[in-house]
């Protein structure tokens, strides 16, 4: 009711409304909240993106090294200081979910990382197979923590159904688990070979893996670290509400901000870059290749000359950081003092679906985001590259500009059967902080 009052409110007075286009990700989070502090710095931004979600399922699962228990007050904590900033929140999008929606999707799991089967069904393992059950589409699980609440969902619903329904299970289901923090990854790989798995950070044998080949990582490390030590914390997010407070000063082992676990739903959001089901492709989250199965494992990517997989995450980083530092003044700002995403519109069309073109080797293709707009009126900068890491032509494209950098063409290249190349056109606003946002198209040629 409260919602809807405030949207009917902005309605009446002509104030305007941002809305998502598409279907949102349902997804489900499996955190290990209480331990390791960089769990609630995750959670405080997923909040702030709570628009792009369709939120399934908040559960807490066995804190691990920190204790054989489980801290589903906190999430309670930080959904109270979602409360009281929502009213503002819905100022800026249509789609912030009702806080008392959210506090009902909280469910608890076991203590104990490492039991599984009869007499270890918890409320999140079984509120898993529920949801799950209850949609024809992919269900997003990000797991922060311990895999332990979905392998013993699993466990359980083959026990109890035949092979064939497993199956149409295991198909609804597309993991992102940051590490194998409870080992239980093998016995999911294993038994479990249609559940669609990005095992981030899959160099991982316990807390002595190899840090340096965790996609992740590059959360935090490499590249970029201008926005995101103790000081930018208490500047740039601090300070703007109840939520913003719940956003700690440091995670573990870091100054400033950590968050390894949110590339789990960074790669979720609908920003033109980001498909979330194709892992392969690359975006906020972390580019992904297949191994196996359904089984996606860490790729490197190139930054400042250095190919790594933390690179994948890290190159997009000045621009997920200036995005969350605009979102958080949502929480305390009118629709006109704050800024927002502008809108790419390539070729006539404002998808945030990559444009897929065809085009005879040699010919010349025409790339135009003159119509691009923003809802503040601030200015634009478009920026044009191609994704080598997903494909690199033999001959490279030369991209000729027009239009202050709008409009791009370039000659077609010669490319292999079946190969396709990446190119992402990124807009940025100079609003402040500045926001961007992107198109991918994907070239083949015919």
């Amino acid at each position: 009711m409260q919602k809807h009052f405030f949207l009917w409110a902005l309605w009446v007075f002509g104030l305007p409304l941002l809305s998502l286009a598409q279907d949102k990700p349902q997804i489900i989070v499996l955190t290990d909240i209480g331990g390791d502090t960089d769990d609630e710095q995750s959670l405080a931004r997923f909040l702030y993106y709570a628009d792009h979600f369709d939120i399934k399922g908040l559960c807490a699962t066995s804190r691990l090294g920190h204790g054989q228990d489980t801290k589903p007050e906190i999430i309670h904590s930080q959904l109270q200081a979602y409360r009281e900033v929502y009213p503002n929140l819905l100022l800026h999008s249509q789609d912030f979910p009702d806080p008392d929606q959210l506090e009902r999707l909280v469910k608890n799991g076991q203590g104990d990382h490492k039991s599984l089967g009869e007499g270890h069904d918890t409320e999140a393992s079984d509120h898993i197979i529920q949801v799950i059950d209850g949609t024809d589409h992919t269900v997003h699980i990000a797991v922060w923590g311990g895999l332990r609440e979905l392998a013993q969902a699993l466990w359980k619903v083959k026990e109890n159904r035949n092979s064939e329904q497993l199956e149409a299970f295991c198909k609804k289901i597309q993991v992102h688990a940051i590490g194998d923090q409870d080992g239980h990854r093998d016995y999911m790989l294993k038994e479990f070979k249609d559940v669609k798995f990005i095992a981030n950070g899959f160099a991982w044998y316990g807390f002595a893996g190899v840090r340096e080949l965790s996609a992740f990582r590059g959360m935090y490390m490499t590249g970029d670290v201008s926005m995101q030590d103790g000081d930018w914390v208490r500047t740039e997010i601090h300070g703007n509400g109840p939520l913003s407070e719940k956003y700690q000063l440091h995670g573990h082992g870091t100054d400033g901000m950590k968050e390894g676990d949110t590339p789990s739903f960074l790669g979720l959001l609908e920003n033109g870059l980001n498909v979330p089901e194709k892992p392969e492709y690359g975006g906020w989250g972390g580019r992904y290749r297949w191994l196996n199965n359904h089984l996606y494992i860490d790729v490197p990517d190139f930054l400042e000359g250095k190919l790594n997989e933390r690179h994948t995450v890290a190159r997009w980083r000045s621009a997920f950081q200036r995005d969350f530092m605009a979102r958080v003044k949502w929480a305390t700002m009118s629709f006109a003092e704050a800024n927002h995403n502008p809108v790419v519109i390539i070729n006539g069309g404002k998808s945030t679906f990559p444009l897929e073109l065809e085009a005879k080797a040699g010919e010349r293709v025409v790339l135009d985001a003159s119509q691009s707009s923003d809802p503040d009126g601030d200015a634009l900068e478009f920026h044009w590259f191609v994704y080598d890491e997903i494909f690199r032509a033999s001959e490279p494209i030369r991209f000729e500009m027009e239009n202050q950098g709008a409009k791009a063409s370039f000659k077609m290249p010669e490319l292999p059967k079946g190969e396709k190349i990446h190119i992402i056109a990124e807009v940025t606003d100079n609003g402040q902080p500045a926001m961007t946002r992107y198109r991918r198209i994907i070239l083949t040629t015919l």
